[in-house]
């Protein structure tokens, strides 16, 4: 078990992702990139032109931007982040999602509360408070930095859900029964659902079980597809992150996710060609 493994593996699923983020069209991503085994370029059309191979979408670098804060600051304070987050993202050069937007505005205002986003993305970033705080305050530090731009009930209990999944993953336990310790901790009758509807998946193509669960950014699917892919590919960082580029859509939030529970799990089977790859690993090793 490794925390190393835990960040590497999540910020390492945004890069990857980057070249076939939101393109839900399966046939077309095997057009655009046959197998995809590699790091690649976004398309010219893609929400992420202005970005190229090894480096991140708009949720990794917010990843990122909650990591180097946590190491400039040696703590982890809403509001201080809060305000972290607005000043650098006013200046952001990539692309700005609904909840971005709509939670600059919402400060700007005066308002408390960040948007109420259903998307995973506000769940996904938690990595770097798991891999910096012991599960007491990581618990707590994962939910608040998910209000501040998904004050959503469902995404924040996502958020809960994995964080506390990952540290029972670091304490030695498998991430299935992980997530079934959580969820029966949880006691979140939505959260209880949607890890059984997975589960009821696991024998299905993974291209079509996303595409049943969701490809979409909403945590409707998002969630139990995040949860499919860490049961299906445990032991195999680099099938998994393949496997989820090439079923579409919002493959960037689920990998940071998904990449974050296997890499802490199976941290021998992340390709290191990758990560020599990674525009970002330089930032990473602090």
């Amino acid at each position: 078990m490794s925390k190393k493994g835990l960040l590497l593996g999540s910020i390492l699923a945004d890069a990857f992702s980057l070249g076939g983020h939101w393109i839900y069209d399966t046939e077309k991503l095997k057009d655009e990139f046959g197998e995809y085994n590699d790091l690649n370029d976004p398309l010219p059309n893609s929400f992420h032109k202005n970005r190229k191979k090894g480096e991140h979408t708009h949720y990794g670098d917010q990843t990122l931007l909650l990591l180097e804060y946590i190491a400039e600051k040696n703590k982890f304070d809403k509001k201080d982040f809060r305000n972290f987050w607005e000043v650098h993202m006013k200046k952001y050069d990539g692309y700005m999602d609904h909840a971005t937007k709509e939670t600059l505005e919402m400060i700007e205002s005066g308002e408390e509360s960040g948007s109420n986003s259903t998307d995973l993305a506000g769940a996904s970033r938690i990595a770097p408070i798991i891999y910096c705080f012991s599960e007491e305050k990581g618990v707590e530090y994962s939910r608040a930095q998910t209000e501040i731009t998904h004050n959503n009930e469902k995404v924040i209990a996502a958020s809960e859900f994995f964080a506390r999944t990952a540290y029972r993953v670091l304490d030695g336990l498998r991430p299935d029964l992980a997530m079934e310790e959580t969820s029966a901790q949880m006691k979140n009758q939505w959260i209880s659902e949607k890890l059984g509807i997975a589960k009821s998946l696991l024998e299905t193509d993974t291209t079509e079980a996303v595409k049943k669960l969701g490809q979409s950014c909403s945590i409707e699917g998002a969630f139990p597809a995040t949860i499919l892919l860490i049961l299906k590919y445990v032991d195999d960082y680099e099938q998994g992150m393949i496997k989820n580029v090439m079923a579409g859509g919002d493959s960037a939030a689920r990998g940071l996710i998904a990449g974050m529970i296997i890499g802490a799990y199976s941290e021998s089977t992340i390709p290191k060609r990758w990560l020599k790859e990674m525009s970002s690993i330089e930032r990473v090793n602090f």
